[in-house]
């Protein structure tokens, strides 16, 4: 564990899959009105970190780059039949290059990460292992083609956390921590949903805490509040319910020196985008407000690594 900061922080990050994120799963053919509403979202996303100077952590499926006029060398195995050959004219569900271009041109600097090269689920298996090395191996590659930084926080798809020695030897040095909550290691997803509810309805306050390192010498940075569209258990919640509970996440973080870690999906918001935009502004405003006098910061994942480690280097000397 690391065991002190010298002052809260406050990180967001958002896992950039669009379709990716929903082959294969029983809920994707209902995405598409989040999907047709996604840009419009991350616009209204965008504005918000640069009105407040937020720094936020993107982890982005590689596939959402690798459109073109022929399918690309990395998607033709037939396990990506499903995925349209196109750019972000053609398919704005499944590419995204335009996203990224904006994402980029956003000040302050918003990090850019990885969710996998194509939202694979990491498992157990020698299989899953050979194809998350090559997913990660091509991943870095690509970003070195584009021209971007190489990527060093890492999101697992649906949190199927395995294999950490792979992050580490291809130069990954954090990763977004499980769901926080008791309640996600009980033994059926209606139980878990049911407590999810419970937690969020009675509005009490997220899990905040520290960063610790894992044998591999990656740095855990803990999740704390995931930031629900209106499906599942979020149909349920008002923006009330969210926002009243990131405050009270924000206003721990600050008081305890820990991490207060909000993320989601921005396809998530493409829906009733208003109502969930107007939220995110007033967690984001109750932030500006309180760090010019309480101990908060606002930090990426990948620059809170770089002050843990910072910090821990000039302790040892």
């Amino acid at each position: 564990m690391i065991q002190t900061l010298d002052q809260g922080v406050f990180t967001i990050s958002l896992d950039f899959e669009l379709a990716w994120g929903t082959r294969g799963r029983p809920s994707a053919n209902r995405v598409g009105p989040y999907l047709d509403g996604t840009r419009r979202a991350i616009d209204r996303m965008l504005e918000l970190f640069e009105r407040y100077q937020i720094s936020a952590t993107w982890v982005m499926v590689g596939g959402l780059v690798l459109g073109g006029q022929e399918r690309h060398p990395l998607l033709t195995a037939a396990r990506y039949d499903d995925i349209p050959i196109g750019t972000s004219e053609t398919h704005p569900h499944w590419y995204a290059e335009d996203i990224l271009a904006k994402i980029r041109s956003v000040r302050p600097e918003q990090e850019i990460g990885c969710h996998t090269l194509t939202h694979m689920y990491v498992n157990e298996s020698e299989a899953s292992r050979e194809q998350f090395d090559r997913e990660l191996g091509e991943f870095v590659k690509l970003f070195e083609r584009l021209g971007l930084p190489r990527p060093k926080s890492f999101i697992f798809p649906k949190h199927y956390m395995h294999h950490f020695d792979l992050l580490a030897k291809h130069g990954f040095t954090c990763y977004r921590g499980p769901e926080s909550g008791w309640f996600e290691r009980l033994p059926t997803p209606h139980l878990r949903g049911a407590f999810r509810l419970l937690n969020s309805k009675l509005r009490r306050t997220p899990v905040v805490g520290l960063p610790s390192r894992s044998p591999e010498g990656l740095v855990e940075i803990p999740s704390s509040q995931f930031y629900s569209p209106f499906q599942s258990v979020g149909k349920f919640l008002s923006i009330e319910d969210r926002v009243q509970q990131a405050i009270a996440g924000l206003n721990a973080a600050a008081a305890q020196k820990k991490v207060y870690h909000l993320w989601t999906h921005p396809f998530n918001m493409g829906d009733r985008t208003d109502e969930l935009m107007d939220g995110l502004e007033r967690i984001l405003k109750h932030f500006a407000t309180i760090r010019s006098s309480e101990p908060i910061l606002n930090k990426s994942m990948q620059t809170l690594t770089k002050t843990l480690v910072s910090n821990a280097e000039s302790k040892s000397n």
